[in-house]
């Protein structure tokens, strides 16, 4: 009867595997107390050399991935080996050498590398980004790829914190992008509101934000929130300038018919004094000085007098960050060559024009950008371009930042208008005779100069 060898197939409990990269051509020695046998799973990527029981010599022969298997002191440790090109790893070598993050390591597998572990903020992430940056073209020129696995570990919760407690701010969530930049997401009651927000977040974000990294808004405003700026352009001549000044006057509010309801009268200044003896002379002891009514600054522009009038009044309602603006004037038709002798029309505008883009800040103040402009048609110096007259442009104009709150006025002048004129009147044959002639001439000199104001109060406006 012939004997038959059943073979069966027992369960084997998984091993934990060590991951092992190797240059090839290279070695590496592996501890091993107690060896009894090794196996490896490509002969042709890698070998196995025992050295006495307690040492296995791994050699690197060719690139690819392979298993290496170790008995040693009655358990069974199983490796990964990988087999990379020397090129390959002389890469990873300078990438160690760059990269000076203590948890951050660089491991070769096959043709690419990777770059992980954690760093403790977006300024050291971007900095190694930076880095990866340079050695990635050297990798693709070599058919190799370049994973950067790096994570920040910096807790953004306390950031998160800061701003959440701010009146009016909800559900605010603070996250990074992974590109060195921060997200601040979440709701706001009005815009005054979301502006207080990104304000704390600038200015307690720096540790956790790239060296060029930006601070990225999501809030959302709950309402809308626009700003009406009431204008008033007036002309003044010389004699108003001379004049233009503030009257104080008292403003005593009425609650009755509104928190902002207010009557303008004479300015109260009570002082409390009272007689007393000082040594043997008679003095005066002055006591706190203090007012009863709030004090109300009116401009003075003479205008009942006629020194000054209204060439505008305007109101401009725009949202925050979007440029308002107006013209008092019209425009002219500027013709211009294109070439072959046709020729090209644009309108140029002129007159009175005023340009504002506000915006509103975290403390409920409103930054303005203010750019007005004075300009009128000057024939003296035109120009004939195609068998067109074209007049050139006196132009006054100037541009200023302001941050003022809501309610409160803006004024800017200094766009000076200067007109020269002379009149001759003559009597007719007489004035022509030679030198008698100026006897019956006479000629008359005008000289005018007035000053453009502009006069601005913005307010916000919430729906």
């Amino acid at each position: 009867m012939a004997a038959g060898i059943v073979a069966y197939a027992l369960p084997v409990c998984a091993d934990q595997v060590t991951l092992v990269s190797i240059q090839s051509g290279h070695s590496i020695l592996l501890k091993a107390e107690g060896l009894t046998r090794v196996a490896v799973g490509d002969g042709r990527i890698a070998g196995a050399v025992p050295v006495g029981t307690s040492q296995v010599v791994v050699n690197g022969k060719a690139p690819g991935h392979t298993t290496l298997i170790v008995w040693a002191g009655g358990r069974r440790e199983a490796y990964e080996i990988t087999v990379t090109a020397q090129e390959l790893d002389d890469v990873a070598q300078m990438l160690r050498s760059a990269i000076a993050a203590p948890n951050v390591q660089v491991v070769s597998f096959d043709h690419s590398i990777v770059v992980r572990g954690s760093v403790s903020d977006g300024a050291q992430f971007q900095q190694i980004s930076d880095i990866l940056g340079r050695f990635d073209p050297v990798l693709k020129a070599q058919g190799a790829v370049l994973v950067n696995a790096v994570t920040v570990s910096q807790n953004l919760g306390n950031l998160q914190r800061a701003i959440a407690n701010i009146s009016g701010a909800s559900d605010i969530r603070v996250d990074p992008d992974g590109k060195g930049n921060v997200i601040v997401s979440g709701n706001a009651t009005d815009a005054v509101t979301a502006q207080a927000i990104l304000d704390r977040a600038r200015g307690l974000a720096g540790p956790y934000l790239a060296s060029n990294g930006q601070l990225i808004d999501r809030i959302n405003a709950m309402s809308n929130s626009q700003i009406d700026i009431k204008v008033y352009v007036l002309e003044v001549d010389k004699t108003a300038q001379s004049n233009l000044g503030i009257s104080l006057n008292s403003a005593t509010f009425n609650p009755a018919i509104g928190p902002s309801n207010y009557s303008i009268g004479s300015p109260i200044f009570p002082i409390v004094e009272s007689p007393s003896a000082l040594g043997t002379g008679l003095g005066f002891t002055i006591q706190p000085f203090f007012r009863t009514v709030t004090l109300a600054p009116t401009l003075n522009l003479l205008m009942q007098e006629g020194h000054a009038k209204v060439l505008s009044s305007p109101n401009l309602v725009t949202s925050p960050g979007q440029k308002a603006t107006f013209l008092v004037g019209g425009e002219i038709p500027v013709v211009t060559s294109t070439g072959l002798g046709a020729v090209n029309v644009q309108y140029q505008p002129y007159g009175v024009q005023l340009n504002v883009t506000p915006e509103v800040l975290g403390n409920g103040s409103v930054h303005a950008t203010v750019a007005p402009e004075v300009s009128r048609l000057d024939y003296a110096n035109a120009v004939v371009v195609s068998g067109f007259t074209i007049p050139a442009l006196i132009v006054s104009k100037l541009s200023t930042d302001v941050i003022t709150r809501p309610g409160e006025s803006i004024i800017l002048g200094g766009l000076v208008n200067r007109l020269e004129m002379k009149t001759i009147s003559k009597i007719p044959l007489l004035s022509s005779i030679p030198i008698l002639g100026k006897l019956f001439t006479s000629t008359s000199y005008q000289n005018q100069q007035s000053d453009v104001v502009f006069v601005m109060t913005p307010e916000i406006v919430t729906r």
